[in-house]
């Protein structure tokens, strides 16, 4: 009995180790040695971890590791403890240092969830413990599920010597296109779409994307992408014609508001010919039931860049970020009201770029994206306050919808209503409230999932899912009305700065799949679901 207790043992401390990531400001040493204990180890004055053998209680020497800056690593504790302190200390020759109170400002440690762990109920907590106390929790985190995966994007072609020949015109370029907007359309969503239906965006930042906007359709070899509504549709040559999609909603009746940059190619010659546009489109027939090409002053048509996009359904107006980063655009929310065709523009220093430190997997890339301004977009379930962050910065704000979507009210009174709260753990790309209230966004520093509830402290939010691979670079979210809560990753820094500094995007399949979707079960619906429509 006693050699299959220390096999499990042995078989835990291989199968789930406890990941920790140093994350360090400018003001953080250049390593930091990390130590786990066991809650009955009375002295946690070295960082060897506690000297107890097996059966005795210690962790050992697998419970200690030096970690440089953005390094990681797995601690393996041996023992069958499930609750341990972690303590931090500066290496020295001699004696090393515990790093004492301000610790928070110096560095950021992270305890996560390994990848390989597959043994539930194993390390259910982890206390971490600098010298000041108890700093925070750790739990084991869901793993979200890959529904689709791609190394390299393909399209559905009539035969093979259209492939052919698309490639060879550079009608087809593979690797110029990303996997970015994605939404959902089952009779949950909407009653009219009698059967589940995933829509992705590719987005036209360079030549050789066939379709911008797209049906996900089962093939052989893999998941294809099917123009959607048709090809003729997205005539690049047709400014009335769908040109460039970064993201659409699709509302409860079965009709995808697909914003339409306008501008196209931004990474080679920017093609700014065609103005911006909003297309309400039938989920069920395909057919364009509206289109409205917005005014200069609202959506400038040499800068704009109508990223990402949510609904208020009861009253039938827009919202719409716009991450322009350019002198004619330096951010701004467009605001869209469908029943009376019109639109305006709200600007302000929060819809401006902002600045964080941006390290993405051991890469710094905070000057290549201090610049960029709002983004994300959210809408609270009540429909009353519209949340949105900036990609370059950390920083979250919110503003009021009745003020926004009412155009009898001056826009300096509207931007009286912005309220910052906080920042986020992290820089984030799209972000979505659910039914249940929660606002739920990416980490990209993190490969994380987060959630948090408004009223709270933002500092405290909740932590869903982390997965460096999977969760590389969470874009944008989208509902099934099932509980579970769908989102693409695109590995986009990688694509977006691969002639500046590495890692280039990989197309050769060695460094695993570029593009997902995935979907996590966390219990809420869309935040139209609550708008009582």
């Amino acid at each position: 009995a006693e050699w299959l207790k220390h096999a499990h043992t042995l078989l835990r401390r291989k199968t789930c180790p406890i990941e920790v990531r140093y994350t360090p400001t400018a003001l953080g040493p250049a390593a930091i040695k990390v130590t786990l204990y066991s809650l009955r180890d009375v002295l946690c004055a070295f960082p060897v971890g506690t000297l107890g053998t097996w059966g005795g209680g210690g962790t050992g020497g697998e419970a200690t590791a030096q970690l440089g800056r953005n390094e990681s690593c797995r601690l393996r504790p041996a023992t069958e403890e499930d609750t341990f302190r972690l303590r931090v200390y500066r290496p020295a020759l001699l004696l090393d240092v515990v790093l004492h109170d301000g610790v928070q400002s110096l560095f950021e440690i992270e305890v996560l969830q390994s990848k390989e762990m597959a043994i539930k109920g194993i390390w259910c907590s982890l206390l971490l413990q600098t010298a000041s106390g108890l700093a925070g929790s750790w739990k084991q985190l869901p793993a979200p599920e890959t529904v689709y995966a791609w190394v390299e994007l393909d399209f559905e072609w009539p035969n093979q010597e259209e492939h052919q020949a698309a490639l060879e015109s550079g009608r087809f370029r593979p690797t110029h296109n990303v996997l970015a907007g994605l939404k959902v359309c089952d009779p949950e969503v909407a009653p009219r779409c009698t059967e589940q239906m995933i829509f992705v965006t590719v987005p036209r930042w360079a030549t050789g994307v066939p379709a911008t906007l797209n049906r996900v359709v089962p093939a052989s070899g893999g998941p294809k992408l099917q123009p959607w509504p048709s090809t003729e549709a997205q005539d690049v040559k047709d400014c009335k014609k769908i040109q460039y999609v970064q993201s659409m909603e699709i509302d409860p009746s079965g009709v995808m508001w697909v914003i339409d940059v306008g501008r196209k190619y931004f990474t080679e010659t920017s093609d700014d010919s065609c103005p911006p546009k909003i297309l309400l489109v039938d989920v069920p027939t395909g057919e364009v039931l509206d289109s409205y090409v917005f005014p200069e002053d609202v959506a400038p048509y040499n800068g704009s860049f109508l990223n990402d996009i949510v609904l208020d359904v009861k009253h039938q107006v827009a919202y719409i970020s716009s991450t322009g980063n350019t002198p004619a655009d330096k951010g701004a929310i467009v605001v869209y009201d469908r029943l009376h065709k019109r639109s305006r523009r709200i600007e302000h220093s929060s819809t401006h770029a902002h600045h964080a430190q941006l390290v993405i997997h051991a890469t710094d890339y905070s000057d290549l994206l201090q610049g960029l301004p709002v983004d994300g977009i959210a809408l609270t379930p009540d429909g009353e306050q519209i949340f949105y962050s900036p990609l370059g910065g950390t920083e979250l704000y919110s503003i009021s919808a009745a003020l926004a979507r009412n155009f009898s009210v001056n826009l300096s009174s509207v931007v009286e209503s912005v309220k910052e709260h906080g920042k986020k753990p992290s820089n984030s790309d799209g972000m979505t409230f659910g039914s249940d209230g929660f606002l739920y966004f990416g980490g990209l520093t993190l490969d994380s999932l987060f959630r948090w509830k408004p009223g709270t402290a933002l500092a405290k939010c909740e932590r869903l899912a982390v997965d460096h691979e999977k969760l590389w670079w969470i874009d944008t979210f989208a509902w099934d009305n099932r509980g579970n809560l769908w989102m693409t990753s695109n590995r986009l820094n990688s694509w977006f700065f691969r002639d500046v500094v590495p890692p280039a995007m990989d197309f050769t399949g060695s460094s695993g799949s570029n593009f997902r979707i995935l979907k996590l079960a966390v219990g809420s619906n869309s935040y139209m679901y609550s708008q009582g429509v």
